[in-house]
């Protein structure tokens, strides 16, 4: 067998390849889905793989195209983060999905090759600083530079759940109208996919999916859902605009003849607090449920209080976005800052090696900044993923270098740094991509 495998790009003949290694990588047959129906899940613009070279081995059957041994590919996403003086910002995020390799080329350097060949083509397309995605190892990226930014904070809340908000929330949540429809249906998806936009602007750490995968997105394949329902969804709006949505599917239970159904909610979104109780509401007062679980909160999510805290709560935290710096200066620059600060950061980058260097960070009254290079002293040095796992604004510096590495220079610096990249509160988890 050649050592020389080749990295190539795809296109739709390839789907029948890509279909086949998917299938070996993750062991996850869908019911009903056939290669084509990947055109719905995979942007072949950022799609590419690696070809094994070599005649067929024994047992396999030949073929007009040697098989995929290794593919990745990507979105075209954005991600919620710090802007200056506390605000908001949205800034372009490469969202890396469909990494695999081949049960029978692991170990052989296959994976630091798509990554540099991913990482190299963000950089030089220009379209993201910034890359960012699930990891489903959690030992596997930091190597490549990626920081874990946000967390996932699951909720169980059992039926009838008394969310106590503040009265004046309360209040403001009944003039909220809150809907029920079926997806995926094209009328369906386009509001979700509206309500999407309207509260990942006000959510920080909100991954948003592309507009040209809004409605396949949410595709449903009957003979793989078998005798679930089809997903649901809640869309709540108030004075005419979308303010919210919660995408769900109840899964049907009975215990000694009574019901304990769970609801299981895949997304829930909400540009303001009234917005996020009506939705709660419902949620925990569907008929015939027991529990309702829900993914992609926060430590802060007001939610988590209104129900009693942590513990009635039923709360499970897991990592959820891992963020990499593509281009380090234009990143630094895209978000926000909470304080002045003027620091020289030595940045440590073997996969992006444009991003190695010193650094100067100069933050402004106003939580602007600029970074430019320099040959000065500097005040500290980080590898690149310290920077990464900071960028959303919920994992402090000064916490992250006893974890990941890293030397102070001048006193304070750490400090300053730590404090001028964190946020008011903690980032949301992030959608599944």
């Amino acid at each position: 067998m050649s050592d020389d495998p080749t990295m190539t790009d795809l296109t739709p003949q390839d789907y029948p390849r890509i279909q086949e290694l998917e299938d070996l990588v993750w062991f996850e047959t869908v019911p009903g889905q056939v290669p084509d129906d990947l055109r719905d899940h995979l942007d072949l613009r950022h799609a590419r793989a690696i070809e094994r070279s070599g005649d067929p081995l024994p047992g396999e059957a030949a073929g007009d195209r040697p098989p995929l041994i290794g593919i990745y590919s990507a979105y075209d996403m954005a991600v919620t983060v710090p802007g200056p003086s506390g605000s908001l910002t949205r800034v372009p995020m490469d969202g890396l999905t469909w990494v695999g390799i081949h049960p029978d080329h692991r170990r052989r350097g296959l994976l630091t090759r798509m990554m540099k060949d991913h990482l190299h083509r963000v950089h030089d397309r220009g379209e993201c600083a910034v890359a960012g995605l699930h990891a489903s190892e959690a030992g596997i990226y930091g190597r490549f530079g990626y920081g874990c930014a946000t967390l996932d904070v699951a909720l169980t809340l059992g039926r009838g759940t008394q969310l106590r908000a503040p009265a004046a929330v309360a209040v403001a949540a009944d003039d909220v109208q809150v809907h029920l429809v079926t997806l995926p249906t094209p009328e369906g998806t386009t509001a979700l996919h509206e309500a999407h936009l309207a509260s990942a602007a006000s959510t920080l750490g909100a991954v948003t999916r592309p507009d040209a995968m809004a409605t396949s997105w949410w595709r449903d394949y009957p003979k793989a859902r078998g005798s679930k329902e089809p997903r649901r969804l809640l869309l709540a709006r108030r004075d005419g605009h979308l303010t919210g949505y919660a995408a769900f599917r109840r899964e049907s239970k009975w215990q000694d003849e009574m019901p304990q159904g769970t609801v299981q909610v895949a997304e829930l979104g909400a540009s303001d607090s009234p917005t996020l109780l009506a939705l709660a509401r419902r949620l925990v007062n569907f008929d015939l449920t027991g529990k309702v679980v829900l993914w992609n909160r926060s430590v802060d999510d007001p939610l988590l209080w209104w129900a009693g805290g942590p513990r009635p709560s039923g709360v499970k935290v897991h990592d959820s976005l891992w963020l990499r710096l593509v281009d380090l200066p234009r990143a630094l620059t895209e978000r926000g800052y909470a304080q002045a600060c003027d620091l020289v950061v030595e940045v440590e980058d073997e996969v992006c090696p444009w991003n190695a260097g010193r650094w100067r960070l100069t933050v402004g009254e106003d939580g602007t900044a600029s970074c430019t290079a320099t040959q000065d002293e500097p005040d500290l040095t980080v590898p690149v993923a310290v920077l990464g796992a900071a960028y959303a604004g919920g994992r402090p510096v000064a916490a992250l270098l006893p974890a990941l590495g890293g030397t102070e220079h001048t006193p304070g610096a750490v400090r300053r740094l730590s404090r001028t990249m964190l946020a008011d509160t903690a980032p949301y988890g992030a959608i599944g991509f």
